[in-house]
C-alpha cells in the first residue's frame, strides 16, 4: 500500500503541474503535456541519483507525473476526454488515501522503536541479549498487557551490517503478517535488530522478507 500512495501522490502531483501550466498563457497542451514530462523525468531522475530506498518513492512519484502526461497526450486536445482524465486521475487518489486511511483506522497501526535507554527494561536487556548473543536469529513477541505488543526481530550475525525496515503489516484472521526489508546499510549492531510496537497482534505472527525468507519464532 505504501508504494501505491506515493505513486497516487506523483498523480496528483501531474495534475497540479497541468493546473499550474494554466497560468502560462502562452502554452498549448502540447506544450502542457511537455512541461509536465519534463517534470517527470527530473523527478526520476533524482530518485535515481539519491538511490536505495531512499530514492525509490521520488522515482515513483515521477513515474506517477509521467504517468498523467502519458494519459493526457493519449487524450489529445479533445477538451471532454481532458477532463475526464484529469477528474479520473484525481479521484483515483483521493480512493486511494481514502482506503489507507481506514486501513490504518482498522488496520494494524505499529511504530518502529528507537533502540536507546528509553526502551522498558525487558525490551532493553533482550536487545543487549541479542548483541552479545550474535547467533539467536528469528522474532520474540512481547505482550506485556491488552495495549501493547512487541515484534522483536533479529537477523543473526551472518547479516551484519544490514539494516531492517517494516514494508507493511496485514491482519489475515488470526494471523498477522509482517513484511520486512533488508538491506546493506553498513548499520554497527553485530545483531541487526528491529523492534516493532503494535497496537494488536494475531494469535499467530509470520514474519517474512522481501527476498522470500521466513522467520521463526525465538522461544
Amino acid at each position: 500500500m505504501g508504494l501505491f500512495i506515493v505513486y497516487a501522490t506523483g498523480l496528483l502531483i501531474g495534475v497540479a503541474l497541468i493546473a499550474l501550466s494554466y497560468l502560462l498563457k502562452n502554452l498549448d497542451d502540447k506544450k502542457r503535456n511537455l512541461f509536465t514530462v519534463v517534470i517527470g523525468i527530473l523527478t526520476v531522475i533524482g530518485g535515481l541519483i539519491v538511490g536505495g530506498f531512499e530514492g525509490m518513492p521520488i522515482s515513483i512519484i515521477g513515474i506517477g507525473i509521467l504517468t498523467v502526461s502519458i494519459l493526457l497526450l493519449v487524450a489529445g486536445n479533445n477538451p471532454m476526454i481532458r477532463n475526464v482524465v484529469l477528474a479520473l486521475v484525481v479521484l483515483v487518489p483521493l480512493a486511494v488515501f481514502m482506503y489507507a486511511g481506514i486501513d490504518k483506522l482498522y488496520g494494524n497501526n505499529f511504530t518502529v522503536a528507537a533502540k536507546n535507554e528509553n526502551l522498558d527494561p525487558y525490551l532493553k536487556k533482550y536487545y543487549d541479549q541479542l548483541q552479545t548473543n550474535t547467533n539467536i536469529q528469528g522474532f520474540k513477541r512481547f505482550e506485556p498487557n491488552d495495549d501493547e505488543k512487541e515484534i522483536v526481530l533479529s537477523l543473526g550475525e551472518e547479516k551484519k551490517g544490514n539494516n531492517i525496515e517494516v514494508a507493511s503489516i496485514e491482519k489475515q484472521g488470526d494471523r498477522t503478517l509482517i513484511n520486512i526489508r533488508t538491506f546493506e546499510n553498513h548499520s554497527t549492531e553485530r545483531n541487526p535488530t528491529i523492534i516493532i510496537l503494535l497496537d494488536k497482534l494475531g494469535k499467530n505472527v509470520v514474519v517474512k522478507d522481501a527476498d522470500g525468507t521466513v522467520y521463526d519464532e525465538v522461544k
